[in-house]
């Protein structure tokens, strides 16, 4: 009985989860959420180092969120997956010094 509790509960907690994450599509989408200055730089210019970071942040942390639902517990986050959001990270923090570095040239 206690199992099938467990189960019905993590179905809500997914559910909820989902609804939440499709509401904010809804707002990206109608324009109602702008994202430009997210992964733009204060220039106006796209950065490849944000959107990177955004990206595999997000899709990190919706995985382990799939796979915790999954299993019924936390799962432990293997350290290739956080040496990877590491390097992500890196990267972002290594584009915005040289940005940094261009503009007081």
């Amino acid at each position: 009985m206690l199992q099938n509790g467990v189960e019905i509960f993590s179905i809500v907690i997914a559910l909820v989860f989902l609804a939440f994450f499709g509401v904010i599509l809804w707002k990206i989408l109608t324009n109602q959420i702008d994202l430009r200055d997210l992964v733009n730089e204060p220039a106006g210019k796209a950065s490849l180092a944000r959107f990177q970071m955004l990206l595999f942040t997000f899709v990190i942390a919706g995985l382990f969120l799939l796979l915790s639902v999954d299993a019924g517990q936390f799962v432990d986050i293997p350290d290739g997956v956080l040496v990877l959001l590491g390097i992500s990270s890196g990267s972002y923090v290594i584009a915005k010094a040289v940005g940094n570095t261009k503009s007081e040239l």
